[in-house]
């Protein structure tokens, strides 16, 4: 382990550089990490160890830097946080989502349908992803977000917007249709979607590490003037750093 980190750091990961370098300009000390295409910062955050990583857009690139993150550091926790799209006609942007649950929103089975008729999306569904328990293999569709993170995350002042926990959505889709936004948030209750929280917290719960997932929705398709706006990555970062301000205050985890 590098000298500048002698405890267990706090890994942040953000997918797009308008969600990582704001962050990274918040670290005393950096220093950088290069593992292939992943660049990881390491630095400290009021005096402790804090790892932060652009992980890159997508389910692959951030479960490829959790495992190598995981594996470098032995982290105290992951961090993934960025943008999102609402699910929920009653966010807006600038709200913050706690991802309580995480669900994988990529992979589903489909029936057998004849050539002529068309999909039936509204049928499909999720076979889960593999996760060893024990000695043996259970496909799970909702995966969460560590609770205490998430009880100190609540305690952050933050006057943008609304604070809600809330289930996320994970897939590499970007999804614009109103009838399939309104389907997955009616059948599993997702209120907002991105690329990348459920990759973090299955590499995250097979190797025994606590994640969150911390969302600010900067666009909605129910909202047709709330168009994508990445200014809001800025937003989250700096909810994240009070989170993580606080988790170092009050030793959290430690």
């Amino acid at each position: 382990m590098n000298q500048n980190l002698d405890k267990k750091p706090i890994v942040i990961l953000g997918p797009m550089e308008s969600e990582s370098a704001w962050l990274i300009d918040q670290l005393d000390q950096p220093k950088e990490n290069v593992v292939g295409a992943y660049t990881f910062r390491e630095g400290r955050i009021d005096g402790y160890p804090v790892v932060v990583c652009q992980c890159y857009i997508g389910v692959v690139n951030s479960a490829a830097a959790t495992a190598l993150a995981i594996a470098r550091y032995d982290p105290l926790c992951v961090i993934i946080q960025g943008t999102s799209g609402a699910h929920d006609p009653e966010l807006h942007q600038g709200d913050i989502i706690l991802g309580e649950d995480l669900v994988e929103l990529g992979s589903f089975y489909t029936q057998h349908r004849d050539e002529g008729q068309g999909s039936a999306i509204f049928d499909w569904t999720q076979p889960g992803a593999e996760i060893k328990v024990n000695d043996g293999i259970e496909r799970v569709n909702v995966l969460h977000s560590d609770s205490r993170i998430l009880d100190v995350a609540d305690t952050v002042p933050y006057a943008e917007g609304r604070v809600k926990r809330g289930v996320i959505g994970a897939a590499d889709i970007w999804n614009r249709e109103l009838d399939v936004i309104a389907h997955l948030h009616r059948t599993l209750g997702t209120d907002c979607e991105e690329m990348e929280g459920f990759g973090v917290a299955q590499v995250c719960a097979q190797l025994g590490v606590p994640c969150a997932d911390i969302r600010v929705i900067s666009n909605s398709e129910w909202h047709p003037q709330e168009e994508f706006n990445e200014n809001y990555g800025e937003q989250c970062q700096m909810f994240v750093l009070h989170t993580v301000r606080r988790l170092i205050a009050d030793q959290t985890l430690l």
